[in-house]
């Protein structure tokens, strides 16, 4: 029988990288395996950029995923974790509930700063993520 997953969503933040640990541990300790998942945000069509600005974009949204890859490759390097890195495009809430269910994951985990002022958006996806999502969702402090 294969194994349950814990679906992580990663962005390259200090917040993401905390829920990755956190979400190794707990794939360590239930033996389920990982799935890392970084969403591209989809850029709307109404502020879209002039040719030469989509190619920056595109650039930009690649190297955000490979640095995100290469987060997960190093928070992962010694674990024994079966894991798998997915990039999905579009809304981050959205896309982390359908790999949540894509995975049967048992849930979902994220990061959330510990600052009182943090980033509007990070907040928002917490808060629709947990309304959306049916699966537990684990949020995870960093530690500032």
């Amino acid at each position: 029988m294969a194994s349950l997953a814990i679906v992580v969503g990663v962005d390259g933040s200090e917040r993401s990288l905390a829920a990755l640990a956190a979400a190794v541990r707990l794939a360590a300790a239930t033996g389920n395996r990982l799935v890392a998942v970084h969403v591209v945000h989809a850029h709307s069509p109404g502020t879209a950029a002039p040719v030469s600005g989509a190619g920056a974009i595109a650039v930009a949204d690649d190297e955000a995923t490979d640095r995100c890859h290469m987060d997960c490759e190093l928070v992962l390097a010694g674990a024994d974790v079966d894991w798998q890195f997915e990039a999905r495009h579009g809304d981050p809430v959205t896309e982390l509930a359908r790999a949540a269910a894509d995975h049967d994951a048992i849930c979902v985990t994220i990061g959330r700063s510990l600052r009182r002022r943090s980033i509007r958006g990070s907040r928002s996806t917490m808060k629709h993520l947990v309304h959306r999502c049916d699966r537990p969702v684990l949020i995870v402090p960093s530690q500032s």
